[in-house]
């Protein structure tokens, strides 16, 4: 959540000066409007961007990896352990997310009762007052002498100068553009994301720059029907000196009036508008790389001690390896090995009650089967794989540890669910690790029902370095499975010669 806001908050900065250096300045209204506008969009969106990276194995590769590397990783269990955190350690760290965040619903609320209330206001101004209907708008009287301005389809204008018929044209005009370009709502858009995002100190110079843009599109309606620019830019410096405006209004106001002066005095230039709109469709782009989730995923690709590469392939893409077929096993061999796996089967009773037939058998023995395996023919191994019991042989396995950049992206826990040697934890335990302390890392991008429940999209299987050397030895006599699906009484299967 942190690195989202942080990306939000970069972005948004680097947008909104963007607008002030390069866009502001033009007279391009509609497009700076809908910039503006869209800019906010996509800097709270971008975070959420994700590409997949494919990226070289940087790390070290330990000196007592074998001749052929070819890693080989066990599919992931989920375990029933569940990580207790040490007692040791201070809670204050775990208050800290639940400070802030109370720290940020005070706030949010106090700043909602405020939008609130001025919306309250405006509302109660107007049913207090005479109102009159005008081309599809509603002219709000107001007793005293204010500003003129606009909240959605209400012009607020002064009652007395509206009666005594001292109300210019150009400024009805300018007010109901206003209304019919629902500058209102906007303002109103920008208000509520304030109320969220407050913390977010260059929401402010949006709404700034969204009102200024405001006040150009209603001066570019206004010209285009009244076209007397010293007039009107004279009873702009006569607007500017009235009352104060609604906070949520659009209005005149003194602090821009310069910008709009100089505005309606400029020259248009149509290629270098273009020029920069363009340039704005370039920044997105490279935004969106900058800003966007960038999965690492590492691409294995190795080379043998001989020099000569090997091809190129993502390490959860390997699979166990059968070598074979070969020319045929004799009869006094499948007499072998029907006895061997029928003497070693055992059936179990799995979670839905159903009886499964399980192999177990000495590595030295399952070593043997393999042998025999290998030497089948391809009928031979037809059968067998018909009658259903199969046999891979495992590679050695070799360590190899991720890049930096690969282990950075694992600390992610909207990315990844980590389990190291065999156990699920937090993603916040491998700050307790470097990238070389990681022997094998396996991972597999989740689908369907796996996702129900989890807010990561890869499941992490981590073997560290002392794992791996405690379980070697083990794991390289055991690098034969055999697997078997049948039913209690099931007749061992029989090969021909």
């Amino acid at each position: 959540m942190i690195s989202y806001l942080i990306k939000c908050i970069i972005c948004s900065g680097i947008l909104i000066a963007v607008y002030h250096l390069f866009l502001e300045r033009e007279k391009m209204f509609r497009f700076n409007r809908a910039y503006l506008l869209l800019s906010l969009v996509f800097a709270l969106a971008v975070p959420f961007v994700s590409f997949e990276i494919p990226v070289e194995p940087g790390g070290q590769v330990f000196p007592d990896s074998p001749e052929t590397i070819l890693v080989q990783h066990i599919p992931i269990t989920e375990t029933t352990g569940s990580f207790t955190p040490s007692t040791s350690q201070s809670e204050w760290p775990t208050m800290l997310p639940w400070l802030a965040a109370v720290d940020w619903a005070a706030v949010s609320m106090v700043l909602l009762m405020r939008f609130a209330w001025n919306i309250r206001s405006i509302l109660k101004l107007k049913s207090q007052c005479r109102t009159i209907p005008m081309d599809g708008a509603n002219l709000v009287l107001v007793p005293g002498e204010i500003v003129s301005y606009t909240f959605l389809n209400n012009i607020f204008i002064a009652e007395n100068a509206f009666d005594n018929r001292d109300t210019q044209h150009e400024i009805l005009a300018h007010e109901l553009a206003h209304a019919r370009q629902l500058h209102s709502l906007d303002i109103i858009g920008i208000e509520l994301l304030t109320t969220l995002f407050w913390f977010n100190p260059f929401l402010y110079f949006y709404q700034r720059a969204i009102r200024l843009n405001h006040e150009f599109l209603a001066d570019e309606t206004v010209l285009s029907r009244y076209d007397n620019v010293k007039k009107y830019q004279l009873l702009l410096l006569n607007s500017v000196l009235g009352a104060k405006q609604m906070s949520l209004s659009s209005s005149f106001n003194y602090s821009i009036t310069k910008k709009r002066l100089a505005m309606m005095t400029k020259i248009q230039n149509t290629k270098k508008q273009y020029f920069k709109q363009a340039t704005v469709a370039m920044l997105a782009i490279g935004l969106t790389f900058i800003f966007s989730e960038k999965i690492y995923s590492q691409v294995q690709s190795e080379t043998k001690k001989t020099a000569k590469a090997t091809p190129s392939k993502p390490a959860a893409e390997k699979k166990l390896k059968n070598r074979g077929p070969g020319s045929g096993i004799s009869q006094a061999e499948v007499d072998e090995f029907n006895s061997a796996i029928q003497s070693h089967t055992r059936y179990v009773k799995n979670k839905k009650g159903r009886t499964d037939p399980i192999v177990t058998m000495e590595p030295k023995m399952e070593d043997r089967m393999y042998e025999l395996f290998v030497k089948m023919s391809t009928e031979q191994q037809k059968v067998l794989i018909d009658s259903g019991i199969t046999l891979f042989q495992m590679d050695i396995p070799v360590k190899q540890a991720p890049t930096p950049e690969l282990f950075e992206n694992w600390k992610k826990p909207t990315l990844y669910g980590v389990w190291i040697n065999g156990k699920h934890v937090p993603n916040t335990e491998l700050n307790k690790y470097k990238y070389s302390d990681i022997a094998e890392y396996w991972h597999s991008k989740l689908w369907g029902a796996a996702k129900k429940g989890r807010i990561y999209k890869y499941q992490l299987d981590i073997k560290t370095n002392d794992y791996f050397d405690k379980t070697y030895e083990q794991r390289v006599n055991n690098r034969v499975i055999i697997t078997r699906v049948g039913w209690v009484g099931a007749k061992p299967a029989t090969f021909g010669k």
